[in-house]
């Protein structure tokens, strides 16, 4: 087990050009998940650098042909207040000083109401693209950033397609510590297991459609399985943007990982010392359950 988290924790680093802190590093989620990726970029049908080809998915080229139709649509729902913030979601965090808002569209055979009824025309377009399995339309607001991070699993590449954005090089993406600028009616596809980050440094607020698009890979039971295993995954998160009765299991156990990342910062500024006490009892903790529990 140790070897195999040195390992992970060495392709990790050797595999970005850009990287997180060696302390964040240690403990971030991007570094436990590398054993589950691994088959997924050894298979890769499609290119494994950081920004992938867009003509490797020519399916894409529907929602670029139909970009104007999607922006009226995410416009409307942004005028309407429905484009929001969202505080029942384990990765609320991204939301927070109202940095980021979202309205899901599709989140694999999980029903959400709320999209087919305010953005039908987006939603049927989605619903052409092979492997597209999950969408949203996401606002990062003026003079707002998301931090450096990895996304955990590689058997999809995101496509992000910009609707309504600033059009300025102060607005856009760092994807392995290259930019890259929001423009309307562009897209760009990227490896989201590569460290990423995002900034609108402008005082226009930045719409753009965000997808994930299953990665096509050589052998069709390795595909499979990361299909069955992404819709679980993802089922446990979902949502609707407007009927709260409607989520995922998983989200019931949001508010405890707020509270707990909520302690620990708190922990942190009171004492590092004991925050790092913490921290590290924790995740060895789990990582011995993990090997009691495989022995």
């Amino acid at each position: 087990m140790f070897l195999i988290y040195v390992g992970s924790l060495a392709f990790v680093r050797l595999r970005n050009r850009a990287h997180l802190s060696w302390g964040r590093q240690l403990t971030d989620f991007s570094t436990f998940v590398v054993p589950l990726n691994i088959p997924a970029y050894l298979l890769s049908r499609v290119s494994t650098a950081a920004r992938p080809p867009l003509s490797s998915f020519p399916q894409l080229k529907l929602l670029q042909d139909n970009w104007q139709t999607i922006r009226d649509e995410a416009l409307a729902l942004y005028g309407m207040g429905h484009i929001a913030v969202k505080t029942d979601l384990p990765a609320s965090n991204f939301y927070k000083d109202n940095r980021w808002k979202s309205f899901y569209l599709k989140i694999y055979d999980n029903d959400i109401p709320s999209a087919r009824k305010l953005a039908p025309k987006t939603c049927a377009l989605i619903d052409q693209v092979p492997g597209m399995n999950l969408a949203l339309f996401a606002v990062l607001m003026p003079g707002k950033r998301l931090t450096q991070h990895h996304d955990p699993f590689a058997f999809s590449v995101r496509y992000s397609l910009g609707l309504s954005t600033p059009n300025d090089d102060r607005c856009g993406l760092m994807v392995n510590g290259e930019p890259y600028t929001w423009r309307d009616g562009e897209g760009i596809i990227f490896d989201e297991t590569y460290l990423h980050a995002a900034y609108n440094d402008t005082d226009v607020p930045r719409l753009i459609l965000m997808t994930d698009v299953d990665r096509p890979l050589r052998l069709r039971v390795v595909q499979t399985f990361y299909f069955y295993f992404a819709r679980f995954f993802n089922s446990l998160f979902y949502i609707d943007n407007l009927d709260s009765s409607l989520s995922g299991f998983g989200n019931r156990f949001s508010g405890l990982i707020v509270g707990y990342k909520a302690r620990m910062k708190a922990l942190k500024k009171r004492s590092p010392v004991g925050y790092k006490i913490g921290k590290w009892t924790l995740h060895l903790g789990l990582v011995g359950l993990f090997a009691v529990w495989v022995l």
